[in-house]
């Protein structure tokens, strides 16, 4: 995802008084140098040909920004000052309060100007500063920009996107050869590549929101092209409405697919014919969830919410998931698809490892030290997982 650095910001600038080039400069809690931007193309209308300088009146260290490189160059992305953005006008703990009550929904809130700074980084790639609370001045214009050359930027904005996105998705080339691989590193391939394109998808919803949806700029810079003029905007056309809506008649009619069927394709990790890993994950997620107490002092945000017990439960749930979809489905977790099962035991295994490694660091924390029978039954728990794990796939590989 995006490096977000609205909370570590100090004060900053950004200089778009040169055409096509914006320039910048912005210090960071921790940093004792200021990070510089050197970047090709222009603000939006109302930031383009000036110069604006922020403060965040209540700046905190963000520990990802250690990975940011000093000298920033490469592409501008969309930079605003006037993004409308709803906040809250309560305090951060009452709203809070609220969402965990399930009444977030109440809050008020009021729509503010945002500033909204965006680049795409030789060295760090998207990097983001967004903040409706920053103190802004900004210049007077030296050079204006019209609606033409605004609508211009915004299409290279998202021409700049698409081709982030695509580094990121890394498609391959089309296969000439259309048979069936079921080999278990074909199917590793097939995943990593969906895990790409799902890290994209998502990076593209956090820019532009489920509104995107309905439109084209999601499908433009996923580079699905064959989708777009299919969002909201292309149903415009009353009498291409109308046809569409008539066309039910020429239809042959759906087949009616029995939900019943589809649950019964579904085993049950209570049932009998569930396999022992599918219940033995999942009895060890329910015993994380309901056994350990997450507001322990341990588990306060020190690293952007990335703490030994976050990542514990995150990969023992996944290896929960993984498995039920693997194990869980009639017809594919027996032998139909080994390579299948062999390639997602692979990625279990790692997670296994991953959580035993956060499991150790919590067993040497002060914080736990009265909590290490239960977290030693954790650990044989996850490491009668993982035996579990290599026999099934021994046992697939002999078949």
């Amino acid at each position: 995802m995006a490096l977000r650095l609205d909370q570590a910001i100090i004060r900053g600038e950004i200089d778009n008084t040169s055409r096509g080039n914006v320039r910048g400069k912005f210090w960071l809690v921790g940093h004792a140098e200021p990070i510089t931007l050197d970047l090709r193309g222009n603000a939006w209308r109302d930031a383009a040909g000036c110069r604006i300088t922020f403060t965040n009146p209540t700046p905190v260290a963000q520990p990802l920004t250690a990975t940011l490189a000093q000298k920033q160059t490469g592409h501008a992305g969309d930079i605003t000052a006037s993004r409308k953005v709803k906040v809250f006008t309560v305090p951060e703990d009452e709203w809070i309060a609220a969402y965990e009550d399930g009444n977030i929904q109440e809050v008020p809130t009021e729509w503010r100007n945002s500033l909204y700074v965006e680049w795409f980084s030789a060295t760090n790639g998207r990097v983001v500063i967004e903040s409706a609370d920053f103190e802004l001045s900004i210049s007077a214009w030296v050079w204006e920009m019209d609606a033409a050359e605004e609508q211009a930027q915004q299409m290279a904005n998202l021409q700049t996107m698409r081709t982030w996105l695509a580094d990121i998705i890394q498609r391959p080339e089309p296969k000439t050869d259309a048979a069936f691989d079921d080999h278990e590193d074909s199917w590793e391939d097939s995943l990593k590549q969906s895990d790409r394109l799902s890290d994209a998808h998502m990076e593209a919803l956090e820019k532009f929101g489920e509104d995107a949806l309905d439109d084209d700029r999601l499908a433009f810079v996923m580079g699905w092209d064959h989708m777009l003029g299919t969002g909201d905007a292309a149903a415009d056309d009353d009498e291409k409405e109308a046809a569409d809506g008539e066309a039910w008649k020429t239809q042959p009619a759906p087949v009616d697919t029995d939900a019943d069927d589809l649950d019964n394709l579904i085993i049950d990790e209570d049932s009998p014919e569930a396999h022992p890993l599918h219940q033995r994950s999942h009895a060890l997620v329910l015993r994380l969830l309901t056994e350990i107490n997450e507001e322990r002092a341990e588990n306060a945000e020190t690293s952007d919410g990335d703490t030994p017990l976050n990542r514990f439960i995150r990969n023992c749930m996944n290896i929960s998931g993984k498995l039920a979809g693997a194990l869980g489905i009639r017809g594919f977790g027996g032998s139909n698809n080994p390579g299948y099962i062999l390639a997602i035991l692979r990625r279990c295994l790692n997670w296994a490892n991953e959580a035993l490694a956060a499991l150790n660091e919590l067993m040497a924390a002060p914080e736990w030290q009265d909590r290490l029978e239960l977290l030693n039954d954790f650990r044989a728990e996850l490491f009668a997982l993982r035996d579990g794990m290599t026999d099934l796939r021994k046992e697939l590989r002999e078949k």
